[in-house]
């Protein structure tokens, strides 16, 4: 989960070691011209490797999605995470709904309604994934894996309880299930049930203490109960474990933010960028820093303004948070007309939660001052 200006959920994952049997690297011609290129992949497969011949660099989560960016025979070079995947383990995004429905048509098995309902998820169709996972369920009863990635679906449909009794009957069936101590933690977060997702997130390193995704949430938790310091040792962690995990670089540029170190905050934004040049959220997170950073030598107005505008563009200007940002920014630059504007459209799309936040904001920009923080 990120957390910073913005927020958005967790990946879910059952992970299973697989062992694949050629270096990827020498299977055959490396080629940037093949169709596959540029291409989506969803991971079907838990623990699907992503390999140089030296080493497993990342073993994938069903459900990931990644850009190809070569291809090598039937190996697709991946990277974001510096590794080749087997083609075999999962499905290209634009053909994977109508192949895994095939799948089930020919062989509705328990193991066809879980691939699909993994598919769907990726394609953002919660209902029917929920409906596929069942489905494998009433096959193949206990499935502490289908159970957690059910589970998942409940936490992106906003139905907390039900989350948590899925992830809770994932764990009951798969007691070592570190990635369902880690999402269970995610949906006590979510009922600001703090101390139950602190305690879930220990869970979840005991169990595997080489777990980056598990750091990174125990991180947001230290920094929701106002343990800056500890957030920022915990996203650190995540980062010697994961060197390409923006998410991590994102949260710790909130914490240093909070804690007025805003040139490791801005250095943090800055790699995240580099490592996922198509989020919006670090470009929001450093308009915003430059926008409203008390101290002076850091804030930079006609910069931020200029990336609050590139964010909002990025996200199709319908986005709460950039929309908040665009103002916060255009207030930076005293035109305080654009920042009632463009803060009165965020409080419209902004969840009940935000509001108040929001409000407080405008209420400044009406009376013609900055947002300072």
């Amino acid at each position: 989960m990120l957390f910073g200006n913005h927020a958005c959920c967790n990946r879910y994952c059952c992970l299973i070691l697989l062992l694949l049997s050629c270096a990827p690297a020498v299977c055959g011609q490396t080629t940037s011209s093949d169709l596959r290129v540029g291409q989506k992949f969803i991971v079907t497969t838990a623990g699907a490797e992503l390999r140089t011949p030296e080493a497993t660099v990342w073993r994938a989560y069903p459900g990931e999605v990644f850009d190809v960016s070569l291809v090598n025979d039937e190996w697709l070079w991946i990277e974001t995470k510096g590794g080749w995947l087997w083609e075999k383990e999962g499905l290209f995004f634009h053909k994977a709904i109508s192949v895994a429905s095939d799948r089930v048509a020919k062989n509705p098995t328990a193991e066809s309604y879980h691939i699909r309902g993994i598919v769907y998820v990726a394609h953002e169709q919660y209902e029917r994934a929920l409906m596929d996972f069942t489905s494998s369920l009433q096959k193949s009863p206990g499935n502490a894996g289908v159970f957690n990635n059910r589970g998942q679906c409940h936490y992106l449909l906003e139905n907390y309880p039900a989350a948590i009794a899925d992830f809770s009957a994932a764990i009951k069936h798969d007691p070592k299930h570190f990635v369902a101590f880690n999402n269970r933690a995610l949906a006590h977060m979510a009922l600001r049930k703090y101390s139950d997702a602190r305690n879930d997130t220990r869970q979840a390193l005991r169990l595997n203490p080489q777990y980056p995704e598990a750091l990174l949430n125990r991180g947001v938790v230290n920094q929701k109960s106002g343990r800056p310091k500890e957030a920022v040792a915990d996203y650190t962690a995540a980062i010697k474990l994961d060197r390409k995990y923006a998410a991590a670089y994102s949260n710790r540029a909130f914490s240093y933010r909070f804690l007025g170190q805003y040139k490791n905050a801005i250095n943090d934004l800055h790699k995240s960028i580099e490592l996922a040049p198509e989020s919006f959220e670090p470009v929001n997170d450093l308009a915003f820093t430059l926008a409203t950073a008390k101290d002076d030598k850091i804030r930079d107005a006609p910069k931020a303004l200029s990336l609050a505008e590139k964010a909002n563009s990025m996200s199709d200007e319908e986005h709460w948070n950039t929309l908040d940002t665009l103002a916060v920014a255009r207030a930076a630059v005293n035109d305080f007309d654009g920042a009632a504007k463009a803060m009165a459209r965020a409080i419209e799309l902004a969840p009940e939660d935000e509001r108040t936040k929001l409000k407080s904001r405008q209420a400044l920009i009406a009376a013609g001052k900055p947002v300072r923080q």
